[in-house]
């Protein structure tokens, strides 16, 4: 599989501390693309996005390969479920008020299919021949109200509760997540991100950057570098796959 591929967070110009974390795992059946946004400040937000990356690895490392995406699914499942359970068991130990949670998305890129689970606000995009898209839809308060057409998409942007989210880890004890598989695909780009960029950077420019003949560690460089000359008010994290050769086709 010809492919290349970077990740990166930045602490942005306002937070004082990064919450977010992000990583690529890589074997020879799957990559793995897994983004965090945690919440709760005074560190829990970076325990709780910290607890995801140290999960999925440890499971990533024991599974392997899957057969099937269903076999995939009940995988992230009982990932995501465990990483809830951490959390919540955190909070309670720690003796948490409120708060502390994190988004999550993860990604499986095998030869046969590209499998996304989420929860939150972070993004999953596809960059396809047609263009770019957004695959993952976000679970946040503007986002039902726009569903309902109660608020336009240009409201949604300046709406004062546009950062409330409806659904992430640690939050409740049944958990639920969205779960969504392409087995027939021909893309050229799989990227994610915390809402770090895409609250401060439009999704056409974000288009540009990824179609512009940069090398990938320079396109995630330039993301993160535009989210920060538009204010950097959060912490944003990126993480981006590329495919040549039809290694992203089916």
């Amino acid at each position: 599989m010809l492919d290349r591929m970077c990740y990166k967070t930045d602490v942005g110009k306002v937070r004082p501390h990064n919450e977010d974390a992000v990583t690529i795992y890589q074997n020879p059946f799957c990559t793995v693309m897994v983004v965090a946004d945690g919440m709760g400040g005074h560190e829990a937000g970076e325990v709780a996005s910290e607890m995801v990356i140290k999960v999925v690895e440890h499971s990533f490392n024991e599974t392997l390969s899957f057969d099937d995406s269903e076999d995939l699914r009940k995988w992230i499942k009982l990932v995501l479920h465990q990483i809830n359970q951490d959390i919540l068991q955190y909070i309670e130990q720690q003796h948490i008020s409120h708060g502390m949670g994190t988004t999550v998305i993860v990604t499986v890129i095998t030869k046969s299919f590209i499998a996304f689970a989420h929860a939150g606000d972070s993004r999953a995009y596809v960059l396809a021949h047609q263009g770019l898209r957004q695959i993952t839809k976000d679970h946040t308060f503007v986002r039902k109200l726009v569903e309902e057409g109660k608020l336009s998409e240009q409201e949604a942007k300046t709406h004062p509760h546009r950062n409330i989210i409806m659904n992430a880890l640690g939050v409740n004890k049944d958990l639920k997540f969205d779960y969504l598989v392409l087995e027939n695909y021909d893309l050229k780009a799989i990227l994610l991100c915390t809402d770090g960029l895409t609250s401060l950077v439009e999704d056409r420019d974000i288009e540009k950057v990824l179609k512009n003949p940069l090398s990938t560690n320079e396109k995630v460089n330039t993301l993160i570098q535009m989210a920060n000359e538009n204010g950097g008010t959060d912490n944003i994290s990126v993480a981006l796959y590329e495919c040549f050769e039809g290694s992203c086709s089916r």
